[in-house]
């Protein structure tokens, strides 16, 4: 017990500054990174090789999170540049203007597409500047985008968080049962979105504009979460792609008949939209077309990474094909006739990240020391194991969820928070006779709500965005329905592993 403590201690430090003293995360992690230093050499008596190695993964990890966040702000500079933007809403308020539809198609639907083809935060770097250029105040725009990004990321970039998340373990299952939890749970994504919409305005009618958007909202949920769970039957890799893709359509189709749409149209203000669009609604989504189409190409090329070895059983594999990068080539191609703006908006989005890469850094840092912290001269098991153990119960069907999390939220990846600890999982749910597929996939399931709360997604959606310092705000709001998703993935959990 006194070990978990003290292996749970960087965490809840962090947290206290974060809630408690709302420090950004740009003050907190770097706090949190010597604290965790202390205790690896200290305590733990980390290898020097071990710790040095653990603070270089964590930069570079920070680069590659950095770098799709400058993509999606020199994406989002060229487009507005260009009128796509403009172009964009006009389309959109033709097919609705209430801004919980909009909320939805966008956060959750799109959010999902981007989500099933490249995953590792392309969604909400593209939908949240999105939303805030057609209107959605900044801080909304991040938390609705963090809650839609979860039911998605079971089967995201290509199932990349069971495939690779899951190496070297029997997956045989693992799609069947996460897609039936996410079946129930996931149905219910677009109505949270709108909850959290809804109750951040200034709206004196909120549980009204909440009702009413009940109906909308569930049918919603089903046009994604039935074919998703009809796919996960036979594959791990399609689920989220081809759920989006066929959820899209038919919900386009069910907003221009009007069908559970809401008569009052609700709106965040009154501006005037251009009566005509400067381009076609293919024209306008062509840029993003592109980039989808490009990114899951890309994941084809068997040359697309380089792997770097910091120590034995660390090292980190540089995607040269890195979502940003895809961001830029595309906008850039796209305004190849305007080398002004191109400049211009290359220099705009460059120095806005100073703090965010700081920020990404102490916190990739401090979970990577926590996680090797088994390479040591003192004996005990990594932090994160350590902390993980805990939950390793007969009732491990409802914590497995919580636990993955736990590692979502400090890792900023579900498929992170697999590689930590699915080994884990897989061999105490084996000594306990459960059947481990179960419980993986529950893991993951969780660490796939855990997205809602990561910190590194916090701190890059704020940056997309342009805000700072609102982690605090955040997390107060988000945990409260990325608990909701645990704990009914926990239940269904039991119920799947102890009476189906």
């Amino acid at each position: 017990m006194n070990m978990f403590l003290i292996s749970i201690l960087p965490i809840v430090f962090i947290l206290i500054l974060v809630l408690l003293f709302r420090k950004s995360l740009f003050f907190s992690a770097p706090l949190t990174f010597t604290l965790t230093l202390f205790l690896s050499v200290f305590l733990w008596k980390i290898r020097p090789l071990y710790a040095a190695a653990s603070s270089l993964k964590g930069f570079f990890i920070a680069f590659e999170i950095t770098l799709i966040v400058f993509g999606a702000l020199f994406f989002l500079d060229i487009m507005k540049k260009k009128g796509v933007i403009e172009s964009i809403e006009c389309h959109l308020s033709r097919l609705s203007s209430d801004k919980r539809v909009q909320a939805i198609v966008l956060a959750f639907m799109f959010g999902s597409f981007l989500e099933g083809a490249a995953g590792f935060g392309t969604p909400t770097a593209i939908v949240a500047p999105l939303l805030v250029e057609i209107g959605f105040p900044a801080l909304t725009a991040v938390i609705i985008c963090l809650i839609a990004n979860s039911t998605s990321v079971v089967f995201g970039a290509v199932g990349t968080p069971i495939k690779i998340g899951f190496s070297g373990l029997d997956i045989t299952g693992i799609n069947f049962y996460a897609g039936l939890v996410n079946l129930i749970i996931g149905t219910f994504v677009p109505l949270m979105i709108v909850v959290a919409l809804v109750i951040m305005s200034s709206d004196k009618k909120r549980w009204q504009r909440i009702k009413e958007m009940i109906p909308f909202s569930i049918v919603s949920g089903l046009c994604f979460t039935v074919p998703y769970f009809i796919i996960s039957i036979f594959d791990f890799e399609l689920p989220t792609i081809l759920g989006s893709i066929i959820g899209m359509v038919v919900l386009a189709f069910i907003i221009r008949k009007k069908l559970f749409i809401p008569e009052d149209v609700w709106v965040f203000d009154s501006r005037n939209k251009k009566l005509s669009p400067k381009y076609s609604l293919f024209g306008s989504f062509l840029p993003y077309f592109v980039v989808v189409v490009s990114l899951i190409v890309v994941k084809f090329i068997n040359f697309r990474t380089f792997t770097y070895k910091f120590a034995e059983e660390i090292s980190y594999s540089i995607n040269i094909f890195n979502p940003g990068v895809i961001f830029v080539v595309v906008a850039i191609f796209f305004s190849i006739k305007s080398l002004n703006n191109i400049k211009h908006s290359f220099k705009d989005s460059f120095f806005k990240l100073e703090k965010t890469f700081i920020a990404l850094f102490f916190i990739a840092a401090f979970v990577q020391l926590m996680a090797n912290t088994n390479f040591n001269s003192s004996g005990f098991d990594s932090m994160i194991s350590i902390i993980s153990r805990f939950a390793m119960t007969s009732a491990i069907p409802f914590f497995a969820p919580f636990v993955g999390a736990f590692g979502a939220f400090i890792a900023g990846s579900a498929t992170v928070s697999n590689i930590m600890l699915g080994k884990i999982h897989f061999q105490a749910a084996t000594a306990l006779a459960i059947n481990p597929q179960k419980i993986l996939a529950l893991e993951v399931v969780g660490a796939a709500a855990g997205n809602m709360i990561a910190l590194n997604n916090i701190v890059a959606a704020q940056a997309t965005v342009k805000l700072h310092g609102q982690e605090e705000r955040i997390i107060k709001i988000n945990i409260i329905p990325c608990l909701i998703y645990l704990a009914l993935a926990g239940i269904l959990g039991l119920i799947l592993v102890y009476i189906l």
